[in-house]
């Protein structure tokens, strides 16, 4: 939030270049955030896949979850 501040305040004193490179580290940022949550969704996934393989059976939270899943990675 503190980023959104300063970058106002830059715009509002014409300092455009200075506020380039906070976007840019915002663009950053945001780019890490939905790599982490793929990765998150990711191991849930796996992990529910692994159980119905190995306990040869599935149930209805394991399959909502790996639909869920995948909804999110998509």
């Amino acid at each position: 939030m503190e980023e959104l501040i300063t970058l106002k305040e830059l715009l509002h004193q014409g300092k455009v270049a200075e506020a380039l490179v906070i976007v840019e580290e915002l663009e950053e940022m945001s780019k890490s955030d939905k790599l982490n949550k793929i990765f998150s969704y990711g191991i849930i996934l796996l992990v529910h896949l692994i159980k119905q393989v190995a306990e040869q059976r599935s149930t209805k939270s394991w399959e909502t979850s790996i639909f869920n899943s995948v909804k999110q990675i998509q």
